[in-house]
C-alpha cells in the first residue's frame, strides 16, 4: 500500500463510527441457513469450532475454528450447515459508516482471516456481548469501544496491502486537495476556491467530495478547524477571538457555534478542561 492510500484510510477511520445491533455467542442448530439476501448491515463471526458455508455476492466460503470473518453491508448473503458439526460462534451486527456511508462504500476489505491471538478476540467478544445484555445506561458506550477495539484487531491482522481503497478520484489527486485544505485552513476557503484549485464544477467537485469521505467539503474544513482549534486551545492562552481566526472562522460567534456542535462544549469550557500550563 502507498503512503497517499495509508494517509487516505487514516482520514477515512478517524471518521469511523459504529452502532452495535446484536452481539451473541451459540451453536447454530441444524435448521441454520438461509437464502442470499442483501444485508442491510455488517457482521462479524468469530468461529471457534464446527463447520459450515457462508455465502457473500454468490460466492462459498468455509471458514474454519479460529478464523474471524467480516461480512460488510449491501453485500447479498447467506448461510447453512453442512453437517451434523455445527458452527459454534462469536457474532455480532452492526453499522459501521464513515460520515454518512457504509465502510464497505470506502474500503475493499478480506472477508476471512485466521487469527493469531484468537483469546483476545473471544474476550473481546465476550465483552461485547456482556454490554450488549447489561441494562446499565453506560453499556452502549462500552459496546462502541469494544466493537471499535474488535475491528481494530481485525484491520490489525490484515496485510496492509489485502486492504484497498474505492475511491472515484485518483489518490494523487485527493492528497493535492487534502494538502492544499491543511496548507490553508487559516485563509477563507470557499467551495468556489477549491473548484478552481481542482480545475472541476463545484456542484461536481462536492458530489465527488461527498461520495468519497461522506462529508461535504465544508463539513470536512469545519471538522479540521475545530481539531486545530482543539491543539491550540490546549497549549497557549491566546484570546478565543484570535484563534477563531487563526483556524480561518469569519467571527468568534461563528467559530463558538461550530466548535460547541461538534464538541459539546463552548472553546472557553474545553480550555477550562484541557489547558496545560506550560
Amino acid at each position: 500500500m502507498s503512503k497517499s492510500q495509508d494517509k487516505m484510510i487514516s482520514k477515512y477511520m478517524s471518521y469511523l463510527r459504529v452502532n452495535l445491533i446484536i452481539s451473541a455467542y451459540n451453536q447454530v442448530p441444524l435448521s441454520w441457513k438461509d437464502t442470499q439476501n442483501n444485508l442491510g448491515y455488517c457482521k462479524i463471526y468469530f468461529i471457534e469450532k464446527g463447520y459450515g458455508v457462508v455465502y457473500i455476492d454468490d460466492i462459498a466460503y468455509y471458514p474454519k475454528a479460529g478464523d474471524l470473518m467480516f461480512i460488510p453491508e449491501g453485500c447479498t448473503h447467506g448461510y447453512s450447515t453442512i453437517g451434523p458439526k455445527t458452527y459454534t460462534k462469536h457474532w455480532c451486527h452492526f453499522n459501521a459508516y464513515i460520515g454518512s456511508i457504509p465502510i464497505s462504500d470506502f474500503l475493499d476489505i478480506p472477508y476471512i482471516k485466521t487469527i493469531k491471538n484468537p483469546q483476545k478476540i473471544i474476550s473481546l467478544f465476550e465483552d461485547l456481548t456482556a454490554y450488549y445484555n447489561s441494562d446499565n445506561p453506560f453499556s452502549p458506550l462500552n459496546a462502541q469501544a469494544t466493537l471499535m477495539q474488535l475491528l481494530s484487531t481485525y484491520f490489525s491482522e490484515i496485510c496492509k496491502n489485502d486492504i484497498t481503497l474505492k475511491t472515484q478520484m485518483t489518490d494523487t489527486k485527493l492528497n493535492l486537495l487534502l494538502d492544499f485544505i491543511e496548507k490553508n485552513l487559516h485563509n477563507k476557503i470557499t467551495i468556489n476556491v477549491l473548484a478552481d484549485y481542482m480545475n472541476l464544477h463545484p456542484n461536481y467537485l462536492i458530489r465527488l467530495f461527498t461520495s468519497t469521505f461522506g462529508l461535504s467539503p465544508m463539513e470536512y474544513i469545519n471538522r479540521l478547524r475545530i481539531e486545530r482549534a482543539k491543539e491550540l486551545l490546549t497549549i497557549n492562552n491566546e484570546s478565543i477571538k484570535l484563534i477563531s481566526e487563526l483556524v480561518g472562522f469569519s467571527t468568534p460567534y461563528y467559530f463558538s457555534l461550530v466548535f460547541k456542535k461538534q464538541t459539546g462544549l463552548s472553546p472557553k469550557q474545553y480550555r477550562q478542561l484541557t489547558y496545560k500550563k506550560i
